[in-house]
């Protein structure tokens, strides 16, 4: 199979990238901004997501059996100030991308978000209507309609959810500072690999329960969803659910650390008022059995992840 991959550099895409050439997968990956942090053994292509037409040169070119799209715009203040560039490059551009993908006969994989979701419902599966409380998860949403709507189009939505793990590509990219979402678990880890204290935000406008999900367990879960041959949407995060105190108490266990470091503290005033506009879910109670039973597994549990996530570290930095 060729893989075409967008966001090589991003923590998901990297862990696809790293997965896919060892099981023997070709690869090409866009790379739009920040190189990789040595040399690749797969081709580079200098991608710009919101250039229409290179998309469809691109597509041409390499003519790939399954895209991953990976790619994406995260951060929330840009994404709410400037809404018609972010428009143009994540939902027109996934839009010509899939379009794209059809005409050289490519399956696409669509990476979106559980916070396509408002965090009100008790609990969501892959056919719960949206309702998101975000730009980002409008995108989202918009995206995942748009495919659907697409006539002869071959297409899985992977839904991701808290996403940790090691950038396998740029490790000086990773994000390792507090956070509102639900991905501020590579900050905890960092924080008590080191013997600092931790402080997990647990006051308001915070993502305070999700799906933690290891960036090279959704890896495998997307590259079987780029090999399946149904439509649709898939959940392809974490299988359990947990809030963030009891996630920083297991990342502590994990890893040798002193449940002391843990501090929860009220969200930082600082960033709450340069948020005030944007809406945060709350929490996100998932269903992932449908997703497990079509690609023949499920994702791991918290303990399953942060076992793996454990030896992966260990392995990295040794």
């Amino acid at each position: 199979m060729r893989l075409y991959v967008t966001g090589g550099t991003g923590l998901v895409g990297s862990n696809v990238i790293r997965l896919a050439r060892q099981r023997g997968i070709e690869v090409i990956a866009s790379q739009y901004g920040p190189a990789p942090e040595w040399t690749v053994d797969y081709p580079l292509d200098p991608l710009d997501l919101a250039d229409h037409d290179a998309i469809r040169r691109s597509m041409q070119k390499y003519k790939p059996d399954a895209v991953i799209h990976a790619a994406a715009i995260l951060d929330q203040i840009v994404m709410d100030t400037r809404r018609e560039f972010c428009w143009s490059l994540m939902v027109d551009g996934a839009r010509v991308l899939a379009e794209a993908c059809r005409e050289v006969g490519a399956r696409l994989v669509f990476v979106s978000s559980d916070w396509v979701f408002d965090g009100r419902a008790e609990i969501v599966d892959e056919t719960s209507p949206p309702n998101p409380v975000n730009f980002y998860g409008v995108m989202k949403v918009a995206s995942e309609r748009e495919l659907g709507a697409m006539d002869g189009l071959n297409y899985g939505v992977g839904r991701l959810a808290g996403i940790y793990g090691l950038n396998y590509a740029a490790p000086s990219l990773l994000r390792k500072d507090n956070g509102l979402g639900f991905d501020f678990s590579v900050y905890v880890i960092h924080r008590l690999a080191a013997g600092l204290p931790a402080a997990v935000w647990t006051g308001p406008k915070v993502n305070d329960e999700a799906h933690p999900t290891l960036a090279s367990d959704c890896a495998d879960m997307l590259l079987r969803l780029a090999q399946h041959d149904s439509n649709g949407i898939f959940h392809c995060f974490g299988s359990e659910c947990i809030n963030r105190i009891d996630l920083a108490h297991q990342i502590a266990a994990a890893f040798d650390a002193d449940p002391a470091l843990i501090m929860p503290t009220r969200t930082d005033q600082a960033v709450l008022d340069e948020m005030r506009h944007i809406g945060i879910p709350y929490r996100t109670r998932a269903s992932t059995e449908r997703t497990a039973a079509a690609l023949g597994r499920r994702a791991f549990n918290v303990g399953e992840g942060l076992r793996a996530f454990r030896q992966e570290w260990d392995a990295f930095n040794s």
